[in-house]
């Protein structure tokens, strides 16, 4: 229940979180590796995800302790990913509650 206040804290849309479901990268975009992430740091980022949000557009973004990715669903196209340095104190707050849980 906890968890549910917590994401509801957040001040913008991260979407629906649901149980992970791995998929493997078959593209990126540019955008993708503005934050300095590899298309392997992504796949790992998924690979280890603790939680998945499914978001507007057909869109999923993982988060692993290590970071984040996000991937287009019906391409399987990479299109942003962030290591854990680069996470705001909303998706931290998050990643505490489901070790809590």
């Amino acid at each position: 229940m906890l968890c549910v206040i917590v994401f509801n804290l957040i001040n913008y849309n991260i979407g629906v979180a649901v149980e992970a479901v791995p998929i493997k990268i078959e593209s990126m975009n540019a955008h993708a590796t503005a934050h300095g992430v590899t298309l392997e740091e992504a796949q790992k980022y998924i690979d280890t995800a603790k939680i998945m949000f499914e978001q507007k557009n057909h869109r999923n973004m993982y988060l692993s302790y290590d970071g984040s990715a996000t991937i287009l669903v019906e391409n399987k196209r990479l299109i942003s990913a962030y290591s854990r340095k680069d996470f705001d104190r909303s998706i931290l707050m998050i990643l505490e509650e489901i070790t809590n849980v």
